[in-house]
């Protein structure tokens, strides 16, 4: 299992095999430079404010490199790499402790490893993949402290416990949450069979306490970051049961039709094994907590399935929580293996092949930045040039680090990483309008923006994500006719400072030059 989290892992570094490429990846990038550059915690990062709050992952990569001199991105991919395999040895060694079989844990780790995330999202440099190496230690630890050891070697699995659930509170919000459901949800089966019930719901009072004193007292933005998502969340389930799709949400999955087929055959068939995975639980392991806690919890994809077309982003969020549900509903997914007959092998290698399809399917990156792929304007790493990255590194050298510079939403991530700069991406008015107006520098002039980057490819590709902007715009046109892009040109007192051919650098006057 340890060799196919590294093929999977290698996989992903195809997608950026010479440099950071990933929109996440460049965020945390940020954060991890900054860190080495001040020698100080809790910095201020424009692209991803919330990310110096959760500062482990970049705390481990900037150790690796000061202490072995390597760069930056060979830090990282070591460290996101390492946390990978870690993950996986953890899932695997929590599904044979529960389990009691080698066999049931293998299966159980593979049917994992189909989840939409597991191959790229989860193995990428962000906070949350470290986070899911300590997640996944911690409730092995867990059930450490819930077995038979006594004495001095409880203490042991205490200690471990209580610091892996520190170090996953430090390092990702939702990873650190979604430990501590578990906690509650081990304590909630624990309470009703009258076994185990205290262990637990101490382990989930501590993280809880960890969660609410790291949020309240140092990563104090978390709430505000986090908001919008809980509204499309509880939005989308608040549609799924009034039978109401909420606004903004899609009735189907974005993607070629095969896509869509593939995704919901993967669906469907989880949804179809779910329940003889159930009776397969009740029948053999009903007297064991984790066993029946696992199984309960795997109720959540019903949720998830419903969640991926009723809510703003559906595919997103159910994407996202999948990475928690997928442990629960790969165990019971493999113990409703363990209840067909020999002679099924043909059965089982077709669910196989449907639950990998589905998971590339409707999982990360989306179709259009799949190997071998193309360039798309504003579609994330597949937006990515040589020539936005050199424009992004000549902001750098020659305007110096942390200017204010407006740009569309690639290009936002590299003035932000490979050009040190402070930029703002949701400025969409500036770009969408046929002229110039006092308006427009009003805008300009309250949000300090020295510099507009203007990438005139977006007049030529329209939008695969919604928008060329942090926040898409409906004011915009898709794509944005050329004139608007290059009326700078005409505005007295912009200047072009920088010219490639597709991107123009213009610096803008200092009260933004109301005409």
């Amino acid at each position: 299992m340890l060799c196919a989290a590294i093929a999977t892992y290698l996989i992903k570094f195809c997608y950026s095999p010479a440099a950071f490429r990933f929109s996440d990846e460049l965020e945390h990038w940020r954060t991890t430079v900054n860190l080495l550059g001040s020698h100080h915690l809790f910095g201020v990062n424009y692209l991803l404010p919330v990310s110096p709050g959760y500062p482990g992952l970049e705390e481990v990569t900037a150790a690796l490199v000061s202490l072995t001199g390597m760069s930056l991105f060979a830090a990282g991919l070591i460290v996101a790499g390492l946390a990978h395999v870690l993950f996986t040895a953890a899932l695997y060694l929590l599904f044979r402790l529960v389990s009691h079989s080698p066999r049931i844990a293998l299966a159980a780790c593979a049917i994992y490893a189909t989840n939409p995330h597991y191959q790229v999202f989860d193995a990428i440099y962000g906070y949350q993949t470290l986070a899911l190496a300590f997640f996944g230690l911690a409730l092995v630890a867990a059930l450490g402290i819930a077995g038979k050891a006594t004495g001095p070697d409880r203490a042991r699995w205490w200690a471990l416990a209580i610091a892996l659930t520190a170090a996953t509170v430090v390092t990702h919000h939702v990873t650190s949450y979604m430990l501590a459901v578990a906690f509650f949800l081990l304590a909630a089966v624990g309470a009703s069979r009258k076994r185990g019930a205290v262990r637990a719901a101490t382990l989930a009072a501590v993280t809880a306490g960890l969660v609410a004193a790291w949020a309240g007292l140092v990563a104090t933005g978390t709430v505000s970051y986090l908001t919008p998502a809980v509204h499309s969340f509880t939005d989308g389930l608040a549609g799924a049961f009034s039978g109401h799709t909420a606004a903004g949400g899609e009735a189907t999955p974005s993607g070629p039709l095969i896509d869509q087929v593939a995704g919901y055959a993967a669906t469907i068939l989880i949804m179809i094994g779910l329940p003889f995975g159930w009776w397969r639980i009740w029948r053999t392991r009903r007297s064991d907590t984790w066993a029946l806690a696992l199984g309960v919890a795997a109720c959540a994809y019903y949720l998830l399935a419903l969640l991926r077309v009723t809510a703003p982003d559906g595919s997103e969020l159910a994407g996202r929580a999948l990475t928690f549900v997928y442990v629960p509903v790969s165990y019971t997914l493999a113990m409703a293996l363990t209840g067909l007959r020999r002679g099924k092998l043909p059965v089982v290698a077709a669910g196989a092949v449907i639950l990998v399809a589905g998971g590339i399917a409707s999982g990360w990156p989306p179709y259009w930045e799949r190997l071998p792929g193309s360039y798309v304007v504003d579609g994330f790493e597949s937006g990515i040039t040589p020539e936005g990255v050199a424009a992004a590194a000549w902001a750098g050298e020659t305007l110096g680090p942390g200017q204010r510079i407006a740009a569309d939403y690639t290009n936002y991530l590299l003035l932000g990483s490979y050009g040190d700069q402070n930029p703002v991406g949701d400025l969409d008015p500036l770009y969408c309008g046929a002229i110039w107006n006092p308006v427009d520098a009003a805008l300009a002039s309250q949000q300090q923006i020295g510099y507009l980057f203007v990438d005139l490819r977006m007049s030529e590709q329209k939008s695969v994500t919604g928008g060329y902007f942090t926040e898409p715009a409906p004011a915009c046109s898709s794509p944005i006719p050329r004139q608007q892009l290059t009326k700078f040109d005409t505005v007295p007192g912009f200047n072009r400072i920088y010219d490639s051919g597709n991107i123009v650098i213009y610096a803008v006057p200092g009260d933004g030059y109301a005409p």
